[in-house]
Protein backbone atom coordinates (compact mmCIF):
# COMPACT_ATOMS: atom_id res chain seq x y z
CA UNK A 1 0.00 0.00 0.00
CA UNK A 2 1.20 3.48 -0.85
CA UNK A 3 1.89 5.55 2.27
CA UNK A 4 -0.29 8.34 0.89
CA UNK A 5 -3.26 5.95 1.03
CA UNK A 6 -2.82 5.23 4.73
CA UNK A 7 -5.25 7.04 6.97
CA UNK A 8 -3.96 8.31 10.31
CA UNK A 9 -6.34 9.30 13.12
CA UNK A 10 -5.00 12.09 15.33
CA UNK A 11 -6.51 12.37 18.81
CA UNK A 12 -6.38 15.78 20.52
CA UNK A 13 -7.95 16.27 23.97
CA UNK A 14 -8.59 19.95 24.68
CA UNK A 15 -9.40 21.60 27.99
CA UNK A 16 -9.03 25.39 28.25
CA UNK A 17 -6.34 25.51 25.58
CA UNK A 18 -7.81 28.52 23.73
CA UNK A 19 -4.44 30.27 23.68
CA UNK A 20 -2.75 27.39 21.86
CA UNK A 21 -5.31 25.08 20.22
CA UNK A 22 -5.35 26.90 16.86
CA UNK A 23 -1.59 26.53 16.48
CA UNK A 24 -1.90 22.87 17.48
CA UNK A 25 -4.61 22.09 14.93
CA UNK A 26 -2.83 24.08 12.20
CA UNK A 27 0.29 21.98 12.72
CA UNK A 28 -1.80 18.87 11.95
CA UNK A 29 -3.72 20.36 9.02
CA UNK A 30 -0.39 21.44 7.49
CA UNK A 31 1.12 17.95 7.53
CA UNK A 32 2.77 16.75 4.33
CA UNK A 33 0.77 13.54 4.83
CA UNK A 34 -2.78 14.71 4.14
CA UNK A 35 -4.78 11.51 4.64
CA UNK A 36 -5.82 12.38 8.17
CA UNK A 37 -8.74 12.23 10.56
CA UNK A 38 -8.34 14.85 13.29
CA UNK A 39 -10.48 14.06 16.33
CA UNK A 40 -10.60 16.99 18.76
CA UNK A 41 -12.36 16.30 22.05
CA UNK A 42 -13.41 19.50 23.80
CA UNK A 43 -13.53 18.50 27.45
CA UNK A 44 -16.12 21.09 28.54
CA UNK A 45 -13.69 24.00 28.24
CA UNK A 46 -14.72 27.23 29.98
CA UNK A 47 -12.58 29.53 27.82
CA UNK A 48 -12.78 30.20 24.07
CA UNK A 49 -11.41 26.80 23.03
CA UNK A 50 -14.65 25.71 21.37
CA UNK A 51 -14.91 28.79 19.15
CA UNK A 52 -11.23 28.44 18.23
CA UNK A 53 -11.79 24.83 17.15
CA UNK A 54 -14.94 25.73 15.21
CA UNK A 55 -13.05 28.43 13.30
CA UNK A 56 -11.54 25.71 11.09
CA UNK A 57 -13.36 24.59 7.97
CA UNK A 58 -11.80 21.27 7.05
CA UNK A 59 -13.68 18.02 6.48
CA UNK A 60 -10.89 16.05 8.16
CA UNK A 61 -11.61 17.67 11.53
CA UNK A 62 -14.08 15.87 13.81
CA UNK A 63 -15.25 17.73 16.93
CA UNK A 64 -16.55 15.89 19.98
CA UNK A 65 -18.01 17.96 22.82
CA UNK A 66 -18.13 16.43 26.28
CA UNK A 67 -21.19 17.48 28.30
CA UNK A 68 -19.01 17.64 31.43
CA UNK A 69 -15.32 17.65 32.20
CA UNK A 70 -14.13 14.04 32.06
CA UNK A 71 -10.34 14.27 31.92
CA UNK A 72 -7.73 13.32 29.34
CA UNK A 73 -8.08 9.55 29.83
CA UNK A 74 -11.78 9.65 28.94
CA UNK A 75 -11.04 11.90 25.95
CA UNK A 76 -8.34 9.63 24.59
CA UNK A 77 -10.57 6.58 25.10
CA UNK A 78 -13.38 8.24 23.13
CA UNK A 79 -10.94 9.28 20.42
CA UNK A 80 -9.61 5.73 20.05
CA UNK A 81 -13.17 4.35 19.88
CA UNK A 82 -14.12 6.81 17.14
CA UNK A 83 -10.87 6.52 15.16
CA UNK A 84 -11.23 5.04 11.67
CA UNK A 85 -7.58 5.29 10.62
CA UNK A 86 -5.12 2.43 10.25
CA UNK A 87 -2.75 4.30 12.56
CA UNK A 88 -3.45 6.39 15.66
CA UNK A 89 -1.36 9.33 16.82
CA UNK A 90 -1.70 11.57 19.87
CA UNK A 91 -1.26 15.28 20.44
CA UNK A 92 -2.22 17.52 23.35
CA UNK A 93 -4.08 20.78 22.84
CA UNK A 94 -1.04 22.97 23.42
CA UNK A 95 1.71 21.05 21.60
CA UNK A 96 2.64 21.20 17.90
CA UNK A 97 4.10 18.98 15.18
CA UNK A 98 6.70 19.59 12.54
CA UNK A 99 5.13 19.54 9.06
CA UNK A 100 6.68 16.17 8.09
CA UNK A 101 5.97 14.41 11.39
CA UNK A 102 3.38 11.90 10.19
CA UNK A 103 5.06 11.23 6.83
CA UNK A 104 8.48 10.57 8.34
CA UNK A 105 7.09 8.45 11.15
CA UNK A 106 5.01 6.33 8.78
CA UNK A 107 8.07 5.67 6.61
CA UNK A 108 10.07 4.77 9.71
CA UNK A 109 7.42 2.33 10.93
CA UNK A 110 6.53 0.69 7.62
CA UNK A 111 10.07 0.40 6.28
CA UNK A 112 11.16 -1.32 9.51
CA UNK A 113 7.94 -3.24 10.21
CA UNK A 114 7.36 -1.41 13.52
CA UNK A 115 3.87 -1.27 15.01
CA UNK A 116 4.56 1.38 17.65
CA UNK A 117 6.95 4.33 17.42
CA UNK A 118 7.88 7.65 18.96
CA UNK A 119 10.45 10.33 18.17
CA UNK A 120 12.53 13.06 19.70
CA UNK A 121 10.95 16.44 20.43
CA UNK A 122 12.08 19.91 21.38
CA UNK A 123 10.76 22.00 24.25
CA UNK A 124 9.18 25.42 23.63
CA UNK A 125 7.88 28.07 25.99
CA UNK A 126 4.40 29.58 26.15
CA UNK A 127 5.27 31.95 23.31
CA UNK A 128 6.29 29.01 21.05
CA UNK A 129 10.00 29.85 21.27
CA UNK A 130 12.46 26.92 21.68
CA UNK A 131 14.27 26.96 25.01
CA UNK A 132 17.29 24.99 23.78
CA UNK A 133 16.46 21.46 24.90
CA UNK A 134 15.72 18.34 22.87
CA UNK A 135 14.34 15.15 24.45
CA UNK A 136 14.96 11.67 23.10
CA UNK A 137 14.49 8.07 24.17
CA UNK A 138 16.19 4.67 23.78
CA UNK A 139 16.15 3.27 20.24
CA UNK A 140 14.04 0.35 21.43
CA UNK A 141 11.67 0.50 24.40
CA UNK A 142 10.40 -2.80 25.77
CA UNK A 143 7.54 -3.33 28.21
CA UNK A 144 10.01 -4.11 30.97
CA UNK A 145 11.95 -0.89 30.31
CA UNK A 146 8.77 1.18 30.21
CA UNK A 147 7.61 -0.08 33.59
CA UNK A 148 10.75 1.49 35.05
CA UNK A 149 10.63 4.81 33.22
CA UNK A 150 8.14 6.74 31.07
CA UNK A 151 10.36 7.24 28.03
CA UNK A 152 7.69 8.03 25.44
CA UNK A 153 6.55 11.59 24.74
CA UNK A 154 2.79 11.59 24.17
CA UNK A 155 3.02 14.14 21.35
CA UNK A 156 5.28 11.79 19.37
CA UNK A 157 3.52 8.45 19.88
CA UNK A 158 1.87 6.60 17.00
CA UNK A 159 0.77 2.98 16.70
CA UNK A 160 -0.90 0.63 14.23
CA UNK A 161 -4.47 0.25 15.40
CA UNK A 162 -4.82 -3.45 14.51
CA UNK A 163 -2.28 -4.47 17.15
CA UNK A 164 -4.68 -3.32 19.90
CA UNK A 165 -8.05 -2.38 18.32
CA UNK A 166 -9.93 -2.15 21.63
CA UNK A 167 -7.28 -0.24 23.57
CA UNK A 168 -8.77 1.63 26.55
CA UNK A 169 -7.59 2.73 29.98
CA UNK A 170 -9.53 3.43 33.20
CA UNK A 171 -11.13 6.90 33.08
CA UNK A 172 -10.22 7.55 36.71
CA UNK A 173 -6.53 7.80 35.86
CA UNK A 174 -6.42 11.60 35.75
CA UNK A 175 -2.65 11.93 35.48
CA UNK A 176 -0.11 9.72 33.70
CA UNK A 177 -2.93 8.30 31.57
CA UNK A 178 -0.78 8.52 28.44
CA UNK A 179 1.82 6.43 30.27
CA UNK A 180 -0.94 3.88 30.97
CA UNK A 181 -1.59 3.66 27.21
CA UNK A 182 2.07 2.95 26.45
CA UNK A 183 2.22 0.27 29.14
CA UNK A 184 -0.70 -1.55 27.55
CA UNK A 185 0.64 -1.12 24.02
CA UNK A 186 4.06 -2.49 24.90
CA UNK A 187 2.40 -5.66 26.12
CA UNK A 188 1.74 -6.26 22.41
CA UNK A 189 4.91 -4.86 20.81
CA UNK A 190 8.03 -2.84 21.52
CA UNK A 191 8.22 0.87 20.79
CA UNK A 192 10.98 2.28 18.57
CA UNK A 193 12.28 5.83 18.68
CA UNK A 194 13.01 7.70 15.45
CA UNK A 195 16.24 9.63 15.91
CA UNK A 196 14.73 12.89 14.70
CA UNK A 197 12.83 15.72 16.38
CA UNK A 198 9.31 15.72 14.94
CA UNK A 199 7.34 17.68 17.55
CA UNK A 200 7.39 20.62 19.94
CA UNK A 201 6.35 20.20 23.55
CA UNK A 202 5.09 23.33 25.26
CA UNK A 203 6.37 23.86 28.78
CA UNK A 204 3.64 25.52 30.80
CA UNK A 205 3.97 26.59 34.40
CA UNK A 206 0.54 25.32 35.47
CA UNK A 207 0.15 22.20 33.35
CA UNK A 208 -0.43 18.73 34.79
CA UNK A 209 2.99 17.63 33.57
CA UNK A 210 4.66 20.42 35.56
CA UNK A 211 3.63 18.75 38.81
CA UNK A 212 6.63 17.96 41.00
CA UNK A 213 7.86 14.47 40.19
CA UNK A 214 7.64 13.21 43.76
CA UNK A 215 3.98 14.28 43.83
CA UNK A 216 3.29 11.99 40.89
CA UNK A 217 4.03 8.92 43.00
CA UNK A 218 0.38 8.33 43.83
CA UNK A 219 -0.60 8.62 40.17
CA UNK A 220 2.06 6.17 39.09
CA UNK A 221 0.85 3.83 41.80
CA UNK A 222 -2.72 4.06 40.50
CA UNK A 223 -1.54 3.24 36.96
CA UNK A 224 0.35 0.17 38.12
CA UNK A 225 -2.54 -1.08 40.22
CA UNK A 226 -5.33 -0.39 37.70
CA UNK A 227 -3.51 -1.18 34.45
CA UNK A 228 -0.94 -3.79 35.48
CA UNK A 229 -2.86 -5.39 38.34
CA UNK A 230 0.07 -4.94 40.73
CA UNK A 231 -0.34 -5.20 44.48
CA UNK A 232 -0.08 -1.96 46.46
CA UNK A 233 3.46 -2.86 47.52
CA UNK A 234 4.64 -3.74 44.00
CA UNK A 235 2.96 -0.63 42.59
CA UNK A 236 4.72 1.54 45.18
CA UNK A 237 8.07 -0.04 44.30
CA UNK A 238 7.68 0.63 40.57
CA UNK A 239 6.47 4.16 41.32
CA UNK A 240 9.67 4.85 43.24
CA UNK A 241 11.72 3.40 40.38
CA UNK A 242 9.99 5.79 37.98
CA UNK A 243 10.82 8.84 40.07
CA UNK A 244 14.46 7.77 40.46
CA UNK A 245 14.82 6.89 36.78
CA UNK A 246 13.30 10.21 35.74
CA UNK A 247 16.50 12.00 36.76
CA UNK A 248 18.68 9.42 35.00
CA UNK A 249 16.52 9.70 31.87
CA UNK A 250 16.72 13.47 31.95
CA UNK A 251 20.50 13.42 32.10
CA UNK A 252 20.94 10.77 29.40
CA UNK A 253 18.22 11.68 26.90
CA UNK A 254 17.73 15.43 27.27
CA UNK A 255 20.31 17.46 25.42
CA UNK A 256 20.92 21.18 25.33
CA UNK A 257 21.55 22.96 22.08
CA UNK A 258 22.43 26.50 21.11
CA UNK A 259 19.68 28.79 19.89
CA UNK A 260 20.97 31.24 17.28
Amino acid sequence: MEISNIKVSVIIPCFNDAKFIKETIESVLNQTHINLEIIVINDCSTDNSLSAIKSFNDSRLVLINNSENKGAAFCRNIGIQKASGEYIAFLDGDDVWEADKIENQLHFMIDNNYDFACSKYIIIDETSKPIGRIVGAPKRITHKMLLRSAYIGCLTAMYKKEIYPDLQIPDEIKKRNDYALWIKLTEKCDCYCLNESLARYRKRSKSLSSTKKHKLLKYHKLVFMKVCGFSAFKASWYSMLNVLNYYHRRIKYTKKYRID
